[in-house]
């Protein structure tokens, strides 16, 4: 229930006496108007004897409108039609009363001018509240040492920027005017701010004025405005500060989290379109449920914690195997636990019996299977580990989550997963064969969901790129040609959330990822961010492919072969992940293999239990493998 406002306020009683001087005053007008301003005894007779009661049934109307409800300095449309409704059913009542006293006799004229008048008085209270609040805050003069500020998009976004900006002296901005790309705007002002043209008159504002910063105020296709931005300054040897404002979007789906204008990051460069999630399916989903994060220290597994915390679930189990990110999703956990109950277990899910007590003692209803190892050059060294970690123990989890009756299980899955070259592939592929397999033995909904790379998880290019900028180069990309899908940890969990709330079971999800990203491009567009030349200041420099990397990823065999999900950016794959007969026998042999720590019997089985696996022609795998710290 919310709070009622005090009984009585200074401020409200104010604007009420106000309300009624306006509305008194504008029924003399309205009479002086009608009679030319001049009254004769008569006249003035009939207005003091029916002014009381258009007093009272006009502030009756607005009361019973939600006018005396608003904060009067933030007033806007809402409130314009809200005072338009008050005045309306204000203007019949108290015609029909003064008409009923007068027998008719009355100047019909008044009851039409009245509620106009009555209109502009009160909704001019308002206005003049919110004008002189925005005038008090607003800086007297500029001192200098403000930093200007461009700002490119004219839109909603623009202008609300520009507002905070004006109503926030602290903030220390000059705002010099907008850059749209919508010529009907071109030429035009803002709340006195010019909208100078689009981006090709950016040179043309730089040259003119001193831009500190660059304000790109726009929720969609951020990537291409960024690199076309970066690629304009690039002649400029005094280069503004790229800047973006966050979207009504970014604002819900990041819990916990402060989020401002910011500097533009690597993950900028993406031209990714705003997802839209069904929060309401997501909530019905979780809400009020046991979780389990297995992961829950990586970047996936992170995220879906916080992202998962936000819907309300009542207690969430976190199953990480290296203690120090333990210790800090733990602590994050807790910060936006709202209620939850927290639970942190340190352990492997390659310790069967572990993940059969974490079951036993929290009984989770939805699992969220996000441990893994991942970085595919390694695996290639480390067969057994990857296939133990990957498949194996993917398997007992399901195991798990079937006896102790889980209602959902979702496995993270992977573009590498698609006609694998590599063992990592392999062993995500088979892990989703796995999955799909526990299918209709009992209850619980077994899904997947796979997409492409995440930005700015542990060891990604971007990661690896900053680092040898912050170096001062080169920076190494394995081929020029070489492609990659990207998303953002909180996109891709975003999705894999509602893939959990879509799922009746046996689906294997694909996210939608845009168009593959080129890796020389991506780094070519970092160098230029930095305010660097690409090959002058900053050199690119192409080591070859690595074992197992392929030069062009997929999401699907079959393009044709997918259905789309009742979500826009979900896809389901149709006839794939077929689990081969006697699956649960063939991944017995594979435990033994690689417990055994044959690398080649498990490159061998992999090759028979997932029909599209290619092996690297130059793949060969270390007979006794060094023991790879698991990922998640």
């Amino acid at each position: 229930m919310p709070q009622r406002p005090p009984r009585f306020s200074w401020r409200r009683f104010a604007v009420v006496a106000a309300d009624i001087l306006f509305v008194w005053l504008s029924y003399c007008a309205a009479f002086m108007i009608r009679f030319e301003f001049t009254l004769d005894p008569e006249q003035a007779g009939i207005l003091i004897q029916t002014a009381p009661i258009a007093l009272v049934c006009f502030m009756v109307g607005l009361r019973r409108a939600g006018v005396y409800r608003g904060l009067y300095y933030y007033s806007s449309f809402p409130e314009l039609m809200n005072i338009a409704r008050g005045v309306g059913l204000s203007a019949c009542v108290s015609g029909a009363a003064i008409l009923f006293f007068r027998q008719g006799q009355f100047p019909r004229s008044v009851l039409l001018l009245h509620p106009i008048l009555a209109f502009v008085g009160v909704a001019g209270v308002r206005f003049a509240i919110r004008w002189g609040k925005t005038r008090f805050n607003m800086p007297r003069a500029y001192t200098g040492q403000e930093r200007s500020v461009l700002l490119v998009g004219a839109g909603e976004l623009g202008e609300s920027m520009l507002r905070q900006m004006l109503k926030t002296p602290a903030a220390n901005y000059r705002v010099i005017g907008f850059l749209d790309d919508d010529a009907a705007k071109w030429g035009l002002r803002i709340h006195d701010y010019p909208v100078f043209g689009g981006r090709d008159a950016l040179n043309d504002v730089l040259t003119r004025y001193q831009v500190d910063d660059i304000v790109i105020a726009i929720g969609s296709k951020r990537g291409e405005i960024v690199s076309d931005l970066v690629g304009r300054m690039r002649d400029f040897e005094k280069k503004p500060e790229l800047k973006i404002a966050p979207s009504l979007s970014e604002m819900l789906f990041s819990p916990g989290r402060e989020v401002r204008v910011r500097k533009v990051q690597p993950a900028d460069l993406l031209n990714r379109e705003v997802i839209r999630l069904d929060e309401a399916r997501i909530a019905s989903a979780l809400r009020g449920k046991r979780v389990l994060v297995t992961g829950a220290g990586g970047t996936i597994g992170s995220e879906l914690v916080r992202q998962a915390l936000s819907y309300g679930p009542s207690e969430v189990t976190l199953l990480e195997s290296h203690a120090t990110s333990l210790f800090y999703i733990e602590g994050a956990a807790r910060e936006l636990a709202r209620g939850a109950k927290i639970t942190a277990v340190l352990g492997d899910t390659r310790d069967r019996a572990l993940v059969d007590r974490v079951f036993a003692g929290h009984r989770p209803q939805v699992v969220l299977h996000a441990a893994a190892h991942k970085h595919v050059h390694q695996i290639e060294h480390n067969v057994a580990e990857g296939a133990l970690n990957n498949a194996v123990a993917t398997g007992w989890v399901c195991a798990a989550a079937l006896a102790h009756g889980a209602e959902a299980f979702l496995l993270v899955s992977t573009d590498k997963a698609v006609k694998p070259t590599s063992v990592m592939g392999a062993t995500k592929r088979l892990a989703e064969m796995v999955v799909k397999s526990y299918h209709g033995r009992g209850a619980t909904r077994f899904m997947a969901v796979r997409f492409g790379n995440v930005l700015g998880s542990s060891g990604s290019v971007l990661t690896i790129f900053q680092d040898q900028l912050d170096k001062g180069g080169p920076l190494t990309v394995t081929h020029p040609e070489v492609r990659r899908y990207f998303m953002t940890a909180s996109e891709a969990v975003g999705l894999i959330l509602q893939a959990v709330s879509l799922s009746k079971g046996g689906e294997v999800f694909v996210l939608k990822m845009g168009e593959a990203v080129r890796i020389a491009d991506m780094a070519k567009n970092l160098i230029l961010l930095s305010g660097l030349e690409p090959g002058k200041d900053i050199e690119i420099k192409f080591t070859g492919l690595k074992q197992g990397e392929k030069l062009h990823e997929e999401l699907m065999e079959n393009p044709a072969a997918f259905a789309q999900s009742e979500h826009g950016d979900i896809y389901i794959l149709r006839g794939e992940n077929q689990p081969s007969p006697g699956l649960d026998a063939h991944m017995l042999e594979l435990e033994l293999a690689a417990r055994g720590k044959d690398a080649e019997a498990v490159v061998r089985k992999l090759n028979e239990l997932v029909p599209t696996f290619r092996p690297d022609a130059a793949h060969t795998p270390t007979p006794f493998p060094r023991i790879a710290s698991p990922e998640a």
